[in-house]
């Protein structure tokens, strides 16, 4: 308790019931300004190292990686949205589509329309075949009935009618009175803006559909953990719904500005959809992992951080503990990278740290004994086993 006052044999202290400390001349001198044990040894007997609960891990090469947590939400994927709008004016006879939130095939019929500019021109192509056909010898006349008919042939395909379509007008001659129009992707109606019977004009939003085989999970990310993180890493999102289970994506994009409100930037996550189990509007929270390579790590439970310098204490012998400032990389989850200080192979404390560094306070460049609680006697017990 008193490190100034030195005695040159063993005994008790005059001072209270507590034995000397030896010391010895080939102990290591302290580090130059010392702090937080900084260079100072402390010494524990096997008892002392079971009763203070040491512990120690290698300082050895690892992987280093840091992940990165934020919260989101699930929406759409924008590349995989579509808008059918009418291609030629006209009247709703039949919607296949007739409720939001219903599922469709690439391929399949939507909805019937009749219309009248469609009509005519149907009677227009079928007038320019028959024309066509019955053209005589004259190769001018032949050239023209050819340019009607093909002029006719196109305008009904920009008026959303198909090859098969378009053929069965040419061998039959009649137009085609009600347009059966297919839709043009598979998806899920999520917007559905007409009613049947209903009259619609060229260019008018009948229908949103999407794909929802793959979502974006919009995260927020702060200002401080965006270095790192790179489009085309992966990523894994958990939802409460689906509670044990990940759901694993990669980063599709990252956005180029900073919310000056929040100091987050937007991160959008590409998840696959298999089944269809995620909704657009679930939470979620989504683990960006970061990878820093590979290099020296301790534990962070062995770093005694100052404020100003980082201290870790190295077993140099058995029961023989030396603090030591070190300098230190990124934390990477449970570890921290370490750039200088310490040496592939050495040990350093990870539980009890707090305690040893305690100890090393009372001494400045010196060795010290601690005994603790093995040095509790019987006679200063409660009757009942514990500590009066």
């Amino acid at each position: 308790m008193q490190p100034g006052t030195h005695f040159d044999h063993p005994g008790k202290s005059p001072f209270m019931d507590m034995e000397l400390v030896p010391k010895y001349a080939d102990e290591a001198a302290a580090m130059q300004g010392g702090s937080s044990g900084s260079g100072t040894t402390v010494e524990l007997s096997p008892r002392e190292l079971s009763a203070a609960g040491v512990a120690t891990a290698e300082v050895k090469p690892a992987p280093l990686y840091r992940v990165v947590r934020a919260e989101g939400v699930l929406g759409t994927d924008e590349t995989r949205l579509v808008h059918v709008a009418a291609r030629v004016a006209g009247r709703l006879d039949r919607l296949d589509l007739d409720f939001t939130g219903q599922t469709v095939r690439r391929g399949a019929p939507i909805y019937s329309i009749y219309s009248p500019d469609l009509v005519a021109s149907g009677r227009e192509y079928g007038l320019a075949l028959e024309n066509l056909a019955r053209a005589g010898g004259d190769a001018g006349y032949i050239r023209s009935a050819e340019s009607l008919a093909q002029a006719g042939r196109e305008r009904l395909a920009l008026w959303g009618l198909d090859r098969d379509q378009i053929d069965r007008i040419a061998r039959t001659r009649q137009p085609e009175t009600d347009l059966v129009v297919r839709s043009p992707t598979s998806g899920t109606v999520l917007e559905k803006k007409v009613v049947q019977g209903q009259y619609v004009t060229e260019g008018q939003d009948l229908y949103l559909l999407a794909d929802l085989s793959s979502l974006w999970l919009s995260a927020k990310v702060y200002e401080q953990e965006l270095g790192g993180i790179k489009v085309g890493q992966p990523a894994v999102a958990r939802f409460a719904a689906f509670p044990g289970r990940d759901f694993r994506g990669r980063i599709r994009f990252i956005d180029p500005v900073l919310d000056p409100a929040t100091r987050t930037a937007g991160v959008r996550v590409e998840l696959p959809n298999p089944g269809g189990l995620l909704k657009p509007g679930m939470f979620a929270t989504a683990e960006l992992r970061v990878d820093l390579g590979r290099g020296l790590a301790v534990p962070q439970s062995a770093v005694l951080d100052t404020g100003v310098r980082q201290v870790v204490y190295v077993q140099t012998a058995p029961g023989r503990f030396t603090g030591r400032e070190v300098r230190l990389g990124a934390p990477a989850g449970d570890l921290v990278q370490v750039v200088a200080g310490l040496a592939e192979g050495e040990r350093v404390v990870t539980a009890a740290n707090f305690l040893i560094d305690s100890q090393s306070q009372l001494a400045t460049g010196q060795s010290i004994q601690w005994s603790g609680a093995s040095e509790v006697k019987p006679s200063e017990m409660k009757k009942d086993g514990g500590p009066r």
